[in-house]
């Protein structure tokens, strides 16, 4: 007759096969970033379908890239107040109502004084530019294997200035990129103004195990790009004296304009320096030939000094992107939303691989050395 089966009890010197413990309350909390930022993920993904199936995810994109100029321009803005009042004896506040006031002074001066200037040499630029266009169309009729791409009326209308933009096509740019700057501006002076206010905020949407996480990427993301823009604002200083310079030894008109437009297409990577090399080619045409190859040959010689000698040496102050991903994401970005997507794509490339550098990199997969560009910023 078969009974219960006997109880066995296990003793603290048993040594039997090991059973399967529960999972312990580290293993959950190391889970538990990674949970939260699928669902993050979960929930990007649903809004983007959303506002892709209603046609405005195109439009919400670029109002959020000029948030995120607004962010930089706030970040600016807060490094210059923290390093002013460290220097001197203020508070925060009252260093920031100088900062703003200064720089207003400074851009309003500025526009006072060489915004007439400016625009006369603009312009100037532009009737310079349609004329070095005919020029070079007329040389290249002189060759038989052009004239057949050359006959066209399309290209005399395009040569000629006949097929330009509607006015109203043009005022709608312009407004748009009004409106751009002062969301830009208007954004960054808030951030700036107090930024614990927002930090803490975001903070808030946050559980409470995760937002130290948070904080220190938010610090993190200030540091790196506050780094960048540095670099950047560097580099478009020296590029832009030294465009002005070799072009005004080379004897190519209105050398301090192409420097001021070579300065500012320097903010944007890989792409900015070849939209500069445009405008001084046509205008040294109106020099000669020997002129558009020196011009061409200088570009290529100040993109060798600013990669091998100028970025080395402020590089302690500038995040090194990898070109290739930056070239990806400025190609994406501008064929998906235009203009603000490239100039916006090398930060943001930046802010991106922070986040997966510091979130997923080390805290998922527990990698101690995340990449480059988080260990060194």
């Amino acid at each position: 007759m078969n009974g219960p089966p006997p109880t066995v009890t296990h003793h603290a010197g048993h040594t039997g096969p090991a059973t399967p413990s529960a999972p312990t309350r580290r293993d959950d909390l190391s889970r538990q970033p990674a949970d939260a930022a699928w669902r993050c993920l979960l929930v990007v993904l649903s809004v983007s379908l959303i506002l892709g199936i209603s046609g405005l995810l195109v439009a919400t994109l670029g109002v959020l890239l000029l948030v995120f100029g607004g962010v930089l321009v706030g970040i600016l803005l807060n490094g210059i107040t923290r390093w002013a009042s460290g220097f001197l004896p203020l508070s925060y506040r009252t260093a920031y109502t100088l900062v703003v006031v200064l720089l207003l002074a400074l851009v309003t001066v500025g526009f006072y004084y060489m915004g007439s200037q400016l625009a006369a040499q603009v312009s100037e630029l532009s009737a310079q530019l349609r004329a070095s266009a005919e020029r070079v169309t007329a040389q290249l009729r002189e060759y038989p294997w052009a004239r057949p791409y050359l006959n066209g009326s399309q290209v005399d209308e395009v040569v000629t200035g006949r097929v330009v933009p509607s006015v109203m096509n043009g005022l709608e740019a312009g407004l748009w990129a009004v409106s751009g700057v002062v969301i830009i501006v208007a954004v960054g002076l808030y951030l700036a103004y107090d930024p614990k206010l927002y930090s803490e905020g975001l903070c808030k949407l946050f559980p409470m195990r995760h937002r130290r996480r948070f904080q220190d990427a938010v610090e993190k993301l200030r540091t790196t790009l506050g780094y960048w823009i540095v670099g950047r604002l560097l580099s478009m200083t020296i590029v832009g004296v030294l465009t002005a310079t070799g072009l005004w030894l080379l004897g190519v008109p209105l050398s301090i304009t192409l420097g001021i437009l070579a300065a500012l297409l320097t903010f944007i990577p890989n792409i900015g320096p070849i939209l500069a090399a445009v405008p001084q080619a046509l205008l040294a045409t109106q020099v000669g030939i020997n002129t558009v190859f020196y011009v061409l040959l200088f570009n290529v010689g100040l993109q060798a000094v600013e990669s091998y000698l100028i970025t080395p040496v402020i590089q302690r102050y500038q995040v090194m992107l990898p070109p290739a991903v930056t070239i990806s994401v400025q190609v994406l970005l501008g064929v998906v939303i235009g203009t603000i997507g490239v100039i916006m794509a090398a930060p943001l490339t930046a802010a991106l691989m922070i986040l997966i550098q510091m979130l997923y990199v080390r805290e998922y997969l527990d990698d101690p050395h995340p990449g480059r560009l988080l260990e060194s910023s």
